[in-house]
């Protein structure tokens, strides 16, 4: 009798921390129900980044990750979650931005190409929207103009990965988002 007391103690005791170590494990796999997200430098490539996840199709970060993060010198700090780059400000601010270069689009004459659902928009360094229009393409704002289009789509990928577009009508825009007249190509 006194082995069955002793043996039913011993479990009542290993139960409070298996059932401490269940809520633990629970609240963290709640956490992670979605995808892992990874910091990206210039000197270190993608890393993992902690406290960071792919929810609902938004990053999801905890203060920590946001502390951990290098950020440039326009405030910014590279994501890589959900199948595309982010740039990220210290406050929680993103904004999905194109692929470029195998990594994230380049600040360019004070403005990024972001992503407005299947669409590009063009966007400051505080990641607020520079101006309504958006299109199916855009290229980089060089010398205050950038070539756009609409109705074009990926054409087929070269031998290097890289995917023209094709098809529909491209114009320049100046950084207002109005057409912009050029004497060069169209």
């Amino acid at each position: 009798m006194r082995g069955l007391r002793h043996s039913a103690t011993s479990r009542g005791r290993l139960a409070r921390p298996l059932l401490l170590a269940a809520s633990l494990l629970a609240s963290g796999m709640a956490w992670g129900a979605g995808t892992g997200c990874t910091a990206f430098t210039e000197e270190d490539g993608l890393q993992p980044l902690r406290g960071c996840q792919w929810l609902n199709g938004r990053l999801a970060l905890e203060t920590n990750a946001l502390a951990s993060l290098s950020y440039d010198q326009d405030g910014l700090a590279a994501v890589h979650a959900g199948g595309g780059f982010h740039y990220v400000r210290a406050d929680g601010r993103q904004l999905p931005v194109i692929t470029f270069d195998n990594g994230p689009d380049y600040v360019v004459e004070g403005l990024v190409r972001g992503r407005v659902g299947a669409r590009i928009g063009y966007f400051d360094t505080q990641l607020r929207q520079a101006f309504p229009a958006t299109f199916d393409f855009g290229w980089a704002f060089d010398d205050g103009v950038a070539r756009v289009c609409q109705g074009c789509r990926p054409g087929t990928p070269d031998d290097h990965g890289h995917i023209a577009m094709v098809g529909g009508t491209w114009y320049r825009i100046d950084r207002h988002g109005r057409p912009a007249m050029d004497a060069g190509t169209p």
